[in-house]
């Protein structure tokens, strides 16, 4: 990765919102399952095998984020959702199946479009709850 890419991506880290990251992650899950595609089609064992245990990292570290405590049934749901995930790859790995991995692909992309969604319902909920700002032309100053 050439330093501008890396500086991009380091400051995109840091300017992020916790779903933003999540989406970032996600997005990240889908090209390395995207890239193990291309190295099964290309039969490059070696990248496919890196691109899963980068993949199953990912995963890790989504889990790891999981807020047990005030999540309640949406945490419990995502963690039996990333063990089934890790389950389906590491076996599409086993079987070199793309089957496999495009129906993760496909999940993964379906659960970061639910996250962008609840984001975007929570912005428009600040927003509306936000008190309105008088014009200054109907502000008076009395003393």
């Amino acid at each position: 990765m050439n330093p501008d890419t890396l500086q991009y991506r380091v400051a995109a880290v840091q300017s992020a919102t916790p779903v933003q990251l999540v989406c970032m992650l996600y997005d990240t899950l889908v090209r390395d399952l995207t890239r193990a595609l291309d190295a099964i089609d290309s039969k490059n064992i070696e990248t496919r095998a890196e691109e899963v245990k980068h993949a199953l990292l990912v995963l890790d570290q989504l889990e790891a984020w999981l807020d047990f405590n005030n999540g309640g049934e949406a945490a419990t749901s995502l963690s039996r959702f990333y063990a089934v995930a890790r389950s389906r790859i590491v076996e599409g790995h086993a079987k070199v199946d793309p089957a496999l991995f495009q129906e993760q692909i496909r999940l993964f992309l379906e659960v970061r479009s639910a996250w962008e969604q609840a984001e975007a319902a929570r912005k428009a909920s600040e927003s509306s709850a936000a008190p309105k700002m008088q014009s200054s032309s109907s502000l008076s100053c009395s003393a």
